[in-house]
């Protein structure tokens, strides 16, 4: 079964707010809806969401105004624009900005369920490499000796090359290339 996602929907227009919610849901996700951009800016700063859903067109501030505003304030959370009257530079401008897709209205449930699904996914395999990393450290050579300078120089001279170089020795004891 796929993940729970914790997700805010903004948008002006309550059918849109009524049948997002309602589909993701259905889907076993938790929805907060919002209705204007100004308290979808608190929300997203004081609630933990794995993604955000926001229309573009909406009265006052709008879509892309609010998504700049996260971005400057330091919010990461993955945005997903939605359009019923979308063009292209609307979608380049949104993806500059830092959406994480542009979706045009009217929205299909399986599209919204497979971004939602793609989203976390995505996340799951940032955390498990950034985990991973930690785990692994960082590994370097360990030398100090003269024998070791010389080979970590001819090492230095190959390495832009596409030449492989297998270095030989018992741990401790100087080597050879």
């Amino acid at each position: 079964m796929p993940a729970k996602a914790n997700l805010l929907i903004v948008d002006d227009e309550a059918s849109t707010l009524a049948s997002l919610s309602r589909a993701f849901r259905l889907a076993g996700h938790e929805a907060t809806v919002c209705d204007n951009v100004a308290k979808a800016i608190e929300l997203a700063k004081s609630d933990d969401f794995d993604m955000i859903f926001s229309d573009v067109v909406m009265p006052g501030k709008d879509g892309l105004t609010f998504l700049e505003e996260l971005r400057s304030l330091g919010v990461t959370t993955p945005v997903v624009m939605m359009s019923g009257q979308a063009h292209i530079e609307m979608a380049v401008r949104a993806t500059k900005l830092g959406a994480l897709d542009f979706l045009e209205k009217p929205i299909s449930t399986d599209k919204l369920l497979l971004t939602v699904e793609n989203t976390l996914n995505v996340q799951r395999l940032e955390t498990e490499n950034r985990n991973l990393r930690q785990r692994l450290g960082k590994h370097e050579i360990v030398w100090t000796g003269d024998a070791m300078k010389k080979v970590m120089a001819q090492v230095d001279r190959v390495a832009p090359t596409e030449t492989r170089v297998c270095i030989l020795g018992q741990n401790g004891a100087p080597s050879s290339l």
